[in-house]
């Protein structure tokens, strides 16, 4: 099962990419929690829960954002949880600010099997804090 979490973090990567809500909906549990830090550099603070918050997401990515990519570095089978080392870069789609950031994320999935699990995402500075976070040894 955690190679299927692994599998559905890429995907919803890619989703995200694509800015393809029905494919983000049919990897997310009902009550997902979405906390975007490019939506924070747009003064959205505020998580995005539910199914109806991630087409909000969307909403405000598109027009905050005429860009971003995140490029993965490292990706950890956790479990219920995947641990990500990665880079996200983005350019500001009215103020043209450039951002360039390396981050480590913990996704977190429902316990099960199948589409439909996606917990949410955890943002952190550096990859020793996301494993601390996760109760890991780097």
């Amino acid at each position: 099962m955690s190679q299927e979490n692994v599998e559905a973090v890429e995907a919803w990567l890619a989703a995200l990419h694509r800015r393809d809500l029905a494919a983000l909906l049919e990897l997310a549990d009902p009550e997902v929690v979405y906390r975007s830090y490019l939506a924070s550099l747009a003064g959205e603070e505020e998580a995005y829960r539910g199914h109806e918050g991630l087409g909000n997401f969307l909403r405000d990515l598109a027009d905050a954002w005429e860009w971003f990519h995140v490029e993965t570095i490292e990706t950890r089978d956790l479990g219920n949880t995947v641990f990500q080392l990665g880079s996200l870069q983005a350019r500001g789609r009215s103020s043209g600010l450039e951002v360039s950031e390396q981050f480590a994320w913990l996704h977190h999935f429902r316990e099960g099997t199948g589409p439909g699990r996606y917990l949410g995402v955890e943002r952190f500075g550096t990859a020793d804090e996301a494993l601390e976070a996760a109760g890991l040894p780097e």
